[in-house]
């Protein structure tokens, strides 16, 4: 059943879109139109982005890596920004922020709802985060996060199969002073009382001591979720904090030793699913739940590091130590009768080595080498009140992986690379399972090597446009069952492999605008897939098979007098290449067998794009962004569709001085959308988008 707005978008709002997709094909084809080139004394210099794709340093538009790399426009908000902001700036890129999970998908790329691990790689301040999307913090005291696509295990500490996004908070000492932001924020769609949000950053040298870093950010949102039925209007409400400190001190051989922890809070109610079809349906924000529902998440990621120099490499030790805790309780179904309530509590640790070398020679030959070894424990309770089933898990990894690549400049325009990643993990875990029927215990384990290798090419054409190439394989380990299994059969699954090819170019203009054409091709064995089996349970099989393929385009542009553009556009094809599995049939509630062969994937629009137009001045600064997304589907069945939508972002903000006042909105055309959808045998439920939100900010430097 296809997912629509109730009610249809109005006539400026369509035109504006319309607007919006060709100032995105304008903008990017503009931009190779040499006589559209702007005067040399009207024309403010980006400057030079540089990424460390193999951990050495290397200009963005000579690597040989597709990346995405949020500026400071992005990052310096009175808010802290989330993955919103990468999804807004990255081509084939989708942000999905739901009560019930977060991911992230590039290129087509997810994991089934509510696993333990993701096929994107987290590296936070250099420690891997284990547990994928929902483990992230938001981007506060950011000094840079990169999105680099497709496989990246062949420089990096862990695993990652569809891309890798890397977020390092400020350095300490690389800034001297501080900053306190204070701010309001309401929606026109039911918010009472109004949002508040506070954050307080400083970083400086201590005399005679180390370099320090420090901040903290707290956000309340009151939500615009009400219910009739009982009269409660906090169903959205949102509570954040988030804080960092980080101490560096330079050591008598040359060398730094870092300390650096950022930890995250966060509880909001999740009475945020509402019926828009069959006899519970409600209008946009309401909501009939009638049992408390609500969830907590607590993350930290600590991390020690090491580094020093040797002649011709460096060498760098990083130890991380992360925790991830996520509870809630649940209405079982989001209606009124008083059915019970599924409650769900997580805990994972994980602690981490990591050993480095990298190649400082000036030569032709660059090359890196590392290894890393982790252990992780999960522990996991589930529990579905209304069908009397409980489930405890635990499960406990151990891995090992040594990985190099290199890369040889055969003349000063040809470079070739190649890498291996050597991949080891072994895991045991065991469930306890408790029904009206019975109480059962049983086990798994997995033991694993698997071989990653890749392959690059990069040549410049000439020094301002390079041509790339890369092919390299992936692949998602295996793992537990933890919410739906009833026996050691049901209770694991297997590792899915996936190869990826990419090409594409990249140039820089004469006015320093840049430009990053790519292609891509990926296909997915051994799918990890859910199938539907009797006695309320899942069974996550390797029974899939999926390829995706597409085109993206990426471009920033000065334009003159403090002003910048900033425009993406991506079209991809997602599917099911084999999909047999089975479903539940709402209408007789038996089980039955579908083949969803040829379907798209879940959310994994053709269509992507993005515009931003900002401009930076002694007094004002301003910013107006627009997101778009074509349709898309929540479920690999294919029957809930999200409609293409598109959302407008915008502030303002001067100068007064040492304080700024910004005016800031976000989803200024209102634009009604949701982030999660399914269907039930009671109708399809969904989760409202983000409302139209308005809100002020003061900021004091010093």
């Amino acid at each position: 059943m296809p997912c629509h707005s109730s009610s249809r978008p109005s006539s400026p709002r369509r035109a504006l879109s319309h607007l919006a997709f060709l100032a995105v094909t304008t903008a990017l084809a503009g931009s190779l139109t040499p006589s559209l080139a702007l005067a040399e004394e009207d024309t403010v210099y980006l400057g030079e982005i540089t990424i460390f794709a193999n951990y050495w340093e290397k200009l963005a538009r000579k690597s040989a890596t597709t990346a995405t790399v949020l500026g400071e426009g992005d990052l310096t908000q009175p808010v802290a920004p989330d993955l919103d902001a990468m999804a807004g700036r990255s081509a084939n890129t989708v942000f999905q922020r739901a009560n019930s999970q977060e991911r992230l998908v590039v290129r087509g790329m997810s994991a089934f709802d509510n696993a333990l691990s993701d096929p994107v790689g987290y590296l936070v301040n250099g420690v891997a985060l284990p547990m994928g999307t929902i483990q992230l913090p938001h981007f506060f005291g950011a000094e840079n996060v990169t999105l680099l696509k497709g496989p990246q295990g062949t420089s990096f500490g862990r695993n990652s199969e569809a891309g890798l996004l890397d977020f390092d908070t400020i350095r300490p000492g690389s800034r001297e002073g501080g900053e306190i932001n204070l701010g309001l924020s309401g929606s026109d769609a039911g918010a009472s009382p109004l949002g508040g949000n506070g954050s307080f950053l400083w970083s400086g040298q201590m005399a005679n001591g180390p370099a320090l870093a420090f901040g903290l950010e707290y956000a309340r949102d009151p939500g615009v979720i009400s219910n009739p039925v009982t009269g409660a209007d906090d169903g959205g409400k949102n509570r954040r904090v988030t804080g960092f400190a980080a101490a560096e001190w330079d050591l008598q051989d040359g060398g730094y030793l870092r300390l650096t922890t950022l930890a995250e809070d966060q509880k909001f109610n999740k009475e945020q699913f509402r019926y828009i079809s069959g006899p519970l349906a409600t209008g946009r924000y309401e909501s009939v739940y009638s049992d408390p529902s609500w969830e907590r998440r607590r993350a930290s990621v600590t991390a020690l590091e090491y580094g020093t120099s040797f002649d011709g490499f460096d060498l760098t030790a990083i130890t991380g130590f992360t925790t991830f805790d996520r509870e809630f309780v649940l209405d079982f179904d989001g209606s009124p009768l008083p059915l019970g309530v599924t409650e769900m509590d997580i805990r994972d640790r994980t602690i981490s080595q990591e050993i480095r070398l990298t190649s400082t020679s000036a030569g032709p030959l660059k090359w890196v080498l590392g290894v890393n070894a982790f252990k992780q424990s999960t522990d996991a309770d589930f529990n579905l009140g209304a069908m009397s089933t409980d489930r405890h898990t635990e499960i406990d990894q151990t891995g090992a992986a040594l990985y190099g690549f290199a890369e040889y400049a055969i003349s000063e325009r040809f470079r070739l690379g190649a890498g291996l990643r050597v991949d080891h993990i072994s895991s045991d875990a065991w469930q306890s399972f408790t029904s009206p029927m019975a109480s059962l215990r049983y086990d798994g384990s997995d033991s694993s090597t698997t071989l990653l290798p890749k392959l690059t090419l990069a040549y410049d054409l000439s020094d301002a446009t390079t041509l790339h190439a890369s092919y390299a394989r992936g692949y998602m380990p295996a793992g537990y069952n933890y919410g739906f299994a009833n026996s050691a059969d049901s209770l694991t699954y297997a590792a899915e492999y996936s190869w990826n090819a990419e090409i594409g170019v990249k140039h820089e203009f004469a006015n320093g605008a840049g430009l990053s054409l790519a292609a891509f091709h990926t296909t997915v064995k051994d799918k990890q897939i859910t199938e539907t089996i009797p006695g309320a349970a899942q069974y996550i099989s390797n029974a899939g098979e999926a390829k995706s393929y597409g085109i993206e385009a990426e471009l920033t542009a000065p334009l003159g007098a403090g002003w910048e553009i900033a425009a993406n556009a991506g079209w991809q094809r997602a599917r099911a290449t084999a999909f047999r599995t089975t479903s539940m049939d709402l209408t007789t509630g038996s089980l039955v067998a579908v083949d969803w062969s040829g379907n798209a994937l879940p959310m994994a629009p053709e269509t992507t794009w993005g515009l931003a137009l900002s401009h930076q001045g002694d007094v004002w600064r301003g910013r107006v962004s627009l997101h778009g997304s074509g349709g898309y589907w929540f479920d690999p069945g294919n029957t809930v569709r999200q409609k293409g939508f598109m959302t407008v972002d915008a502030e303002v903000s001067r100068k007064f001085g040492n304080g700024e006042l910004t005016l800031r909105a976000k989803n200024l055309l209102d634009e009604e959308y949701y982030s999660a959808a399914a269907s039930t045998i009671r109708g399809v439920v969904v989760e409202d988008g983000s409302p139209r939100t308005i809100g002020v900010n003061w900021k004091m430097t010093w």
